[in-house]
């Protein structure tokens, strides 16, 4: 018997530090040999595509897969887990809210490593699904003062801020350009632009940029002058980054970069000094999602649901 949960049982269990907690955990497991991960991968399908990515753990004796089918009305994601041994379905998750969490939440973990520990104050770029979780991992992390809302709308900012604010420790301050803040320490930016939204003139020394919407080859978020002028660049992995992070293909196709010197997140924990952050450095982590953070997480939240009486049985 496999257990099924769906969202809103999902939803009564989920939280910003259980998501924090098992992406770091993944980024380690990696570091450490201990997990293996397989960049999604896009079976065309007319107008649109299945998406799946995998992933296993050597510890815990688990496999997974995440799936779904881009859809215009209304994407949904699901997590499956499985027995590495038996092959047997341990748990069939819905993963919408499971991925809005885990997304957010490997922008927190990237920031506690790269960004300085006094930062303050946070410009975020994008107000839509995945926004709220990217600076509620941020906010919890860090003793800000102040994150500033912008996107091109300034009724989604407004209705983001009233949504949210109670949710946050720090101040949510709408602004009409991202010119408008002073002395940001951390950038986060979500969206699904093709072209760049961040420009290099906001990028001052000491700033870390998360950029997490990125995940295609056709996408851009952050101009190549931003780009040329980090000091280090860091990657969730090397390998789907060459496959999907159109803010690093475009200028490496140019010659304006090389694959080499762009650094695998999870060898922080494998050289701490190494790549231990100057005050003045400009840092940028690109974010595609990674399967094991999911499967790290679903496992979690699988053991919480059954400590809580969640979910259905099912034959499968």
């Amino acid at each position: 018997m496999a257990l099924y949960l769906t969202e809103s049982e999902i939803n009564k269990i989920i939280d910003i530090k259980i998501a924090i907690d098992s992406v770091e955990e993944s980024f380690r497991m990696m570091a450490n040999g201990e997990a293996v991960n397989k960049p999604r991968e896009r079976l065309p399908l007319g107008s649109t595509s299945m998406n799946y990515m995998s992933a296993g753990i050597d510890s815990a004796n688990i496999t997974g897969l995440k799936v779904y089918v881009p859809n215009p009305m209304g994407t949904k994601f699901y997590v499956h887990i499985m027995n590495a041994e038996t092959g047997e379905i341990i748990s069939i998750i819905e993963a919408n809210t499971l991925g809005q969490f885990r997304t957010g939440a490997a922008s927190g973990v990237a920031s506690k490593f790269l960004a300085n520990r006094n930062s303050s104050k946070v410009l975020l770029v994008g107000t839509g699904f995945q926004s709220f979780t990217q600076a509620l991992s941020i906010d919890s992390i860090f003793d800000l003062e102040e994150i500033y809302i912008y996107s091109r709308s300034e009724q989604n900012r407004r209705n983001f801020i009233d949504l949210h604010q109670s949710k946050f420790k720090s101040k949510l301050t709408q602004v009409q350009n991202i010119f408008d803040p002073d002395d940001v320490d951390i950038i986060n930016i979500i969206t699904n632009s093709k072209t760049p939204v961040i420009d290099e003139k906001i990028v001052n020394k000491g700033t870390h940029i998360n950029a997490a919407g990125s995940n295609h080859s056709l996408r851009r978020e952050l101009d190549t002058k931003t780009i040329l002028k980090a000091n280090n660049i860091f990657v969730d992995d090397l390998d789907q980054a060459k496959k999907e992070c159109g803010d690093l293909i475009y200028p490496e196709s140019l010659g304006l970069i090389q694959w080499r010197n762009i650094i695998n997140f999870s060898d922080i924990f494998r050289f701490p000094k190494k790549y231990s952050r100057q005050t003045d450095d400009i840092t940028i982590f690109e974010s595609q999602g990674l399967a094991i953070w999911d499967l790290v997480l679903a496992n979690k939240l699988y053991t919480l649901a059954k400590e809580n009486n969640l979910g259905t049985s099912i034959d499968v």
